[in-house]
């Protein structure tokens, strides 16, 4: 059973394990936040769950993270939102599942995969429109797409393809709703 902590502003999540997730409504990602945000009130999410607009996976105990930028799947620290208002969903993935989520994580790093852009315009459909076409490029991937694809590695069954999830589909999945407003 997963676990929530919250981490205001200036606060960084203690001991992170491999396949915790984090959840952020970061306003730095410009016009993405924004967008994701406004196709998840158009989906009727609830408004817990709309309020995030951006997943990360961590990918080491020391805080190490991957996360699905618009330069690509890119690695960082958990310490970068630090000055962010985020959730740290402690997923409790088994020592054999994280081997498997690392592996994933560490084989899409390790192809430098790009941001999915074609993904987000295929969700923009599917929000403005509710069509169950889903719209991916091969090779690419999204934030909320790259952390639920590598959590099925650990036994996790989405409502929709690992691509076509979005940030509120991960805060609704682990029941993520005692959050304040980002």
């Amino acid at each position: 059973m997963a676990s929530v902590t919250h981490h205001p502003p200036g606060d960084t999540a203690a001991t992170p394990q491999v396949g915790d997730i984090l959840l952020t409504g970061v306003r730095s990602q410009g016009v993405f936040s924004w967008a994701i945000k406004i196709g998840s009130w158009l989906r009727r999410y609830d408004a817990p769950y709309r309020r995030f607009s951006h997943a990360v996976l961590v990918i080491s105990d020391d805080g190490s993270i991957a996360e699905a930028l618009s330069r690509g799947v890119v690695r960082g620290h958990l310490s970068k939102y630090e000055a962010a208002n985020y959730v740290l969903v402690r997923v409790n993935v088994e020592p054999h599942d994280q081997r498997q989520v690392l592996e994933f994580a560490e084989s899409v790093l390790a192809a430098r995969t790009r941001y999915g852009f074609a993904t987000i315009f295929g969700l923009a459909l599917f929000c403005l429109s509710g069509a169950q076409l889903c719209i991916q490029q091969a090779g690419t991937a999204i934030c909320s797409g790259f952390v639920s694809d590598a959590l099925t590695r650990a036994g996790h069954v989405w409502p929709r393809p690992p691509f076509a999830m979005m940030p509120a589909d991960l805060a609704q999945y682990f029941d993520v709703r005692s959050v304040p407003q980002s």
